[in-house]
């Protein structure tokens, strides 16, 4: 619900609902492996070691996205 009303007062307050700045970017990069993770929780057949790799990721993921976006960039 706050991505899409997000992405309704971009519309409003920019003109366009994306504009693939870095932040949108690595944000949408960060949502999807999270959305991935919450996935292969939910099937019996994957979880275990591939839940813990997919959660390892989007640590690292976050952290590039907090350290290389908003500092380095």
């Amino acid at each position: 619900m706050g991505i899409l009303s997000g992405a309704v007062w971009a519309n409003e307050a920019w003109g366009s609902y994306w504009n693939w700045d870095p932040k949108e970017t690595w944000a949408f990069i960060t949502w999807t492996i999270f959305a991935i993770y919450l996935h292969i929780r939910t099937n019996p057949n994957l979880e275990g070691v591939n839940s813990a790799i997919v959660a390892s990721l989007g640590f690292l993921i976050i952290w590039i996205c907090y350290l290389g976006v908003n500092l380095l960039g």
